[in-house]
């Protein structure tokens, strides 16, 4: 089967890193549970949001394209803890509106919510971030969380990822940013499965790869 995908994501650097990411728990979620095989594109089908953000847009964008895709992910990140409620319901309301215009199968809407920001997973494993930084000193030395529970409790991990940059290249106009993609390529995916927010994404996943038959269902 071949697997074609939408993504809508908050900004451009959260694309680089879900870019990298998506594909590969796919992979490994296919090897470990997968009951048929699947070939997935390399980059997403279609990017969704860039004429427009709105939830009836976007929602109107992945409705166009249902019959090229089998998946579409929906990213937000949620922020402080007062506006995570607000954030859940604004993220699935995307998927609420895909079904009401052309039926689109709730389960195929996959949400991404990672804890504050998406940076709270790009820390998660501090040896991808240290080789993606070119550093080989020890993570505490760059203020790094010591595991994917800490890094999903810091109230600010841009700004945490922001910092070990500084320190690690002593250059000022280098963006942590860039480094998205080369951590999201590094990262091991069993300590990705250690942050709470992450289970839950790949748990979505896997209900809605089961909808389409990939993985046996429960």
């Amino acid at each position: 089967m071949y697997l074609a995908y939408a993504l809508f994501c908050e900004g451009s650097s959260d694309f680089a890193y879900f870019e990298v990411l998506i594909p590969r728990l796919i992979d490994s979620i296919v090897s470990d549970l997968g009951v048929r095989p699947v070939d997935r594109p390399d980059m997403p089908t279609l990017r969704l949001g860039r004429p427009s953000r709105t939830v009836e847009a976007v929602a109107m964008e992945a409705c166009r394209a249902k019959d090229a895709i089998h998946l579409a992910f929906i990213h937000a990140d949620t922020g402080g803890q007062n506006q995570e409620e607000a954030v859940d319901a604004r993220s699935a309301a995307y998927c609420r509106k895909m079904h009401e215009i052309c039926e689109f199968p709730q389960p195929r809407c996959v949400l991404i919510r990672p804890r504050h920001e998406t940076e709270a997973w790009a820390l998660a494993d501090p040896n991808a971030v240290l080789e993606a930084l070119g550093h080989r000193g020890p993570a505490a030395g760059l203020g790094l969380p010591d595991n994917p529970r800490e890094a999903e409790r810091h109230q600010d991990p841009k700004s945490c990822l922001d910092s070990a940059l500084r320190r690690a290249t002593n250059n000022p106009r280098r963006q942590a940013s860039a480094l998205l993609p080369g951590i999201a390529q590094r990262q091991s995916i069993a300590e990705l499965r250690q942050s709470p927010s992450f289970s839950d994404f790949e748990s979505r996943l896997k209900t809605a790869l089961q909808d389409l038959g990939i993985l046996a269902s429960d």
